[in-house]
């Protein structure tokens, strides 16, 4: 009984190690962005949803913008990563304001971003039950939403839809939030890969309008902050479908024409050692891939998709979850700045693509 006991506190005190480390809780994210709403003057929160609490951020400096900005992030509780390079990049737009970049995208942008999309459950998380994917409903809110939505019950891999589409709180906040906002960009923020996806993600068919515009933007940026993302048709590029998504939600409902999904981090895959070691055309070499992946034809993630067809046979610890959804601590800051990078050129890239028009 003393050693299951000494177990069991050995196992709460890495997890807790872990976590602690460099993520934020969800109290530390909320006193965050109350902090930053008191110092960054083009900054206002408000809720989303009271129950559960879901803060809304958003940035409007310039009256005279021309184009409306949605992110959200932490769908997933288990993957922290997503709100983390939210909040960091919420403190590079506040405190680097006078970057170039930055200046730009104030002077173009109104934001609206929720930093942490599933709350209950993130704090479950940072309790320890680090494979936690639904929200407390055993629902995963990223199958809740009325766009192609189909009733799914998956167990084993944590996948539910939910008895009827925007049955969840999450979900119908999310919903409200981004209708009263109407952005003519929506990027939702994940890990568990790498990878840069356009919708659809309810079926291998490619979006109808926009696709080409959208995948300039993708693979401009992957040259530069992933070289081993997979870029394309989200179904096609992960290897499975998933209807009810809030990035097909957001496309095909909603009409937002550039409409992204990100993933971000796969514990496999050292993206910070590709970038340090070769240049992007090196790895494009290396891989044998070619040096203009516009018109390319994507193929699945393979370790997204073996990790996929064996999670049935084996069930990760909670401290394998951890690794496999999130960089440690060494890595933490790297990964951070380096999508915050993603997200502004992105942003950047949009204003482009409409002056072209």
């Amino acid at each position: 009984m003393k050693i299951a006991l000494i177990v069991t506190l050995s196992l709460s005190l890495v997890f807790a190690t872990k976590f602690s480390s460099k993520y934020h809780t969800t109290a530390e994210l909320n006193e965050e962005l109350e902090s930053l709403s008191r110092s960054c003057s083009f900054l206002s929160l408000s809720n989303a949803s009271d129950s559960p609490q879901i803060k809304e951020v958003n940035i409007n400096r310039n009256q005279n913008k021309k184009y409306r900005a949605y992110i959200l992030f932490g769908e997933h509780p288990r993957e922290l990563i997503s709100p983390e390079s939210g909040i960091h990049f919420l403190n590079d737009l506040c405190y680097e304001k006078t970057d170039p970049k930055n200046q730009q995208i104030l002077d173009n942008f109104e934001l609206r971003l929720i930093l942490n999309a599933n709350p209950l459950s993130r704090q479950k998380v940072e309790g320890g039950e680090y494979c936690l994917r639904e929200n407390e409903n055993g629902v995963d809110i990223n199958r809740n939403y009325d766009a192609h939505w189909e009733k799914v019950q998956d167990d084993v891999r944590q996948v539910t839809s939910g008895p009827n589409p925007f049955s969840e709180p999450e979900t119908r906040a999310v919903r409200d939030s981004l209708k009263s906002f109407n952005p003519h960009i929506f990027l939702t923020v994940h890990s568990g890969t790498l990878g840069m996806f356009t919708p659809h993600a309810y079926s291998t068919d490619a979006a109808e309008q926009n696709e080409e515009k959208m995948m300039d933007i993708l693979n401009d940026i992957s040259g530069k902050y992933c070289p081993s993302c997979d870029v394309g048709v989200a179904s096609q590029a992960i290897g499975y479908l998933a209807p009810g998504s809030c990035v097909d939600y957001a496309y095909d409902e909603l009409k937002i024409r550039y409409s992204f999904a990100f993933e971000i981090y796969h514990g496999s895959i050292n993206l910070e050692e590709q970038l340090k070691s070769r240049s992007h055309s090196s790895f494009l070499q290396l891989t044998g891939q070619q040096q203009s992946t516009k018109n390319r034809k994507f193929e699945h993630n393979n370790n997204h998709s073996c990790f996929l067809q064996t999670s049935s046979k084996y069930e990760m610890s909670k401290e394998e979850c951890f690794d496999y959804f999130n960089p440690d601590s060494s890595q933490y800051d790297w990964y951070v700045q380096n999508w915050t990078e993603a997200y502004q050129e992105m942003l950047l890239k949009l204003v482009q693509e409409e002056k072209q028009q």
